[in-house]
Protein backbone atom coordinates (compact mmCIF):
# COMPACT_ATOMS: atom_id res chain seq x y z
CA UNK A 1 0.00 0.00 0.00
CA UNK A 2 1.46 3.34 -1.09
CA UNK A 3 0.74 6.63 0.65
CA UNK A 4 0.63 9.87 -1.30
CA UNK A 5 0.54 12.12 1.72
CA UNK A 6 4.31 12.82 1.61
CA UNK A 7 4.33 14.66 -1.76
CA UNK A 8 1.01 16.38 -1.07
CA UNK A 9 2.21 17.59 2.33
CA UNK A 10 5.37 18.98 0.70
CA UNK A 11 3.39 20.79 -2.01
CA UNK A 12 0.95 22.28 0.51
CA UNK A 13 3.80 23.42 2.76
CA UNK A 14 5.68 25.09 -0.11
CA UNK A 15 2.47 26.77 -1.32
CA UNK A 16 1.84 28.19 2.15
CA UNK A 17 5.41 29.49 2.39
CA UNK A 18 5.13 31.21 -1.00
CA UNK A 19 1.80 32.74 -0.04
CA UNK A 20 3.15 34.06 3.26
CA UNK A 21 6.28 35.51 1.64
CA UNK A 22 4.10 37.19 -1.00
CA UNK A 23 1.87 38.77 1.62
CA UNK A 24 4.71 40.06 3.77
CA UNK A 25 6.80 41.24 0.83
CA UNK A 26 10.53 40.99 0.32
CA UNK A 27 11.49 44.28 1.92
CA UNK A 28 10.35 45.84 5.14
CA UNK A 29 8.03 48.83 5.26
CA UNK A 30 9.58 52.26 5.72
CA UNK A 31 7.65 55.30 6.91
CA UNK A 32 8.81 58.07 4.58
CA UNK A 33 8.46 61.82 4.77
CA UNK A 34 10.10 65.22 4.57
CA UNK A 35 10.99 67.92 7.14
CA UNK A 36 10.69 71.55 6.02
CA UNK A 37 10.69 74.94 7.71
CA UNK A 38 7.24 76.41 8.28
CA UNK A 39 5.17 78.83 10.32
CA UNK A 40 4.14 76.26 12.93
CA UNK A 41 5.67 72.99 14.19
CA UNK A 42 3.26 70.29 13.03
CA UNK A 43 2.98 67.13 10.97
CA UNK A 44 0.44 65.94 8.42
CA UNK A 45 -0.06 62.66 6.56
CA UNK A 46 -0.32 63.40 2.82
CA UNK A 47 -0.37 61.43 -0.46
CA UNK A 48 3.03 60.57 -1.93
CA UNK A 49 2.45 62.94 -4.88
CA UNK A 50 1.36 65.95 -2.77
CA UNK A 51 3.08 69.08 -4.15
CA UNK A 52 3.85 70.40 -0.63
CA UNK A 53 6.46 67.63 -0.23
CA UNK A 54 8.70 69.37 -2.80
CA UNK A 55 7.98 72.98 -1.83
CA UNK A 56 10.09 74.83 0.68
CA UNK A 57 13.57 74.09 1.91
CA UNK A 58 14.26 70.66 3.33
CA UNK A 59 15.87 70.61 6.76
CA UNK A 60 18.86 68.28 7.10
CA UNK A 61 19.87 66.56 10.35
CA UNK A 62 16.41 66.61 11.96
CA UNK A 63 15.97 63.71 14.40
CA UNK A 64 12.89 61.53 13.87
CA UNK A 65 11.83 59.32 16.79
CA UNK A 66 8.91 56.90 16.40
CA UNK A 67 7.18 54.99 19.21
CA UNK A 68 4.80 52.16 18.35
CA UNK A 69 1.67 51.86 20.54
CA UNK A 70 2.64 54.87 22.71
CA UNK A 71 -0.29 54.55 25.13
CA UNK A 72 0.38 50.92 26.08
CA UNK A 73 2.73 49.45 28.64
CA UNK A 74 4.43 47.39 25.94
CA UNK A 75 5.27 50.38 23.73
CA UNK A 76 8.17 49.92 21.35
CA UNK A 77 10.66 52.61 20.35
CA UNK A 78 11.69 52.14 16.73
CA UNK A 79 15.04 52.92 15.18
CA UNK A 80 15.79 56.66 15.21
CA UNK A 81 16.40 58.33 11.84
CA UNK A 82 17.93 61.59 10.64
CA UNK A 83 16.68 63.62 7.71
CA UNK A 84 18.93 63.84 4.64
CA UNK A 85 20.35 66.97 3.06
CA UNK A 86 17.03 67.60 1.26
CA UNK A 87 14.96 66.97 4.41
CA UNK A 88 13.70 63.52 3.41
CA UNK A 89 13.72 60.60 5.83
CA UNK A 90 12.77 56.93 6.02
CA UNK A 91 12.14 55.10 9.31
CA UNK A 92 12.14 51.27 9.03
CA UNK A 93 9.16 49.60 10.72
CA UNK A 94 9.78 45.88 11.26
CA UNK A 95 6.26 44.98 12.42
CA UNK A 96 4.07 42.38 10.68
CA UNK A 97 1.73 44.08 8.20
CA UNK A 98 3.24 47.54 8.76
CA UNK A 99 1.92 49.98 6.18
CA UNK A 100 -1.25 47.94 5.64
CA UNK A 101 -2.52 47.22 9.15
CA UNK A 102 -3.43 50.04 11.53
CA UNK A 103 -0.75 50.87 14.09
CA UNK A 104 -0.82 53.85 16.43
CA UNK A 105 2.48 55.73 16.61
CA UNK A 106 3.92 58.78 18.33
CA UNK A 107 6.32 60.79 16.17
CA UNK A 108 8.77 63.31 17.65
CA UNK A 109 10.80 65.45 15.24
CA UNK A 110 13.56 67.65 16.68
CA UNK A 111 16.31 69.88 15.38
CA UNK A 112 18.62 72.25 17.18
CA UNK A 113 17.30 75.83 17.07
CA UNK A 114 13.75 74.77 16.21
CA UNK A 115 10.58 74.04 18.15
CA UNK A 116 9.84 70.28 18.37
CA UNK A 117 6.91 68.75 16.48
CA UNK A 118 5.21 65.82 18.23
CA UNK A 119 1.96 64.06 17.40
CA UNK A 120 0.11 60.77 17.86
CA UNK A 121 -1.09 59.44 14.48
CA UNK A 122 -1.88 56.23 12.61
CA UNK A 123 1.06 54.72 10.75
CA UNK A 124 0.88 56.09 7.18
CA UNK A 125 0.30 53.66 4.34
CA UNK A 126 2.90 52.85 1.66
CA UNK A 127 1.52 55.50 -0.72
CA UNK A 128 1.44 58.20 1.96
CA UNK A 129 4.15 60.47 3.34
CA UNK A 130 4.61 62.44 6.55
CA UNK A 131 4.96 66.19 5.98
CA UNK A 132 6.68 67.77 8.99
CA UNK A 133 7.10 71.53 9.42
CA UNK A 134 9.31 73.06 12.11
CA UNK A 135 9.37 76.69 13.22
CA UNK A 136 12.53 78.36 14.46
CA UNK A 137 12.69 79.10 18.17
CA UNK A 138 13.37 77.69 21.59
CA UNK A 139 12.80 73.97 22.07
CA UNK A 140 10.63 73.33 25.16
CA UNK A 141 10.11 69.62 24.55
CA UNK A 142 10.39 67.36 27.60
CA UNK A 143 10.65 63.63 26.87
CA UNK A 144 8.09 61.33 28.41
CA UNK A 145 9.32 59.51 31.52
CA UNK A 146 10.18 55.83 31.01
CA UNK A 147 7.31 53.38 31.10
CA UNK A 148 6.54 51.41 34.25
CA UNK A 149 7.69 48.15 32.67
CA UNK A 150 11.00 49.61 31.44
CA UNK A 151 11.67 51.24 34.79
CA UNK A 152 10.98 47.99 36.68
CA UNK A 153 13.29 46.02 34.39
CA UNK A 154 16.07 48.60 34.81
CA UNK A 155 15.76 48.54 38.61
CA UNK A 156 15.78 44.72 38.70
CA UNK A 157 18.74 44.30 36.35
CA UNK A 158 21.45 44.29 39.10
CA UNK A 159 19.62 41.50 40.93
CA UNK A 160 19.36 39.27 37.85
CA UNK A 161 23.12 38.76 37.50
Amino acid sequence: MKTIYGPIRFIVTMSCLLLISGLTGCSSYQMRGVVIEGAVSTMTVVDQDDPRLTQGYGMPMASIEVTLDPDRLARKVLQRALSDIDGTFAVPVEEPGAGYLEYDIRVVVRRSGYNTATQDIRLPGPKQRLLVTLVGGEDNYKPEPPGLMDETLEMGEPYMQ
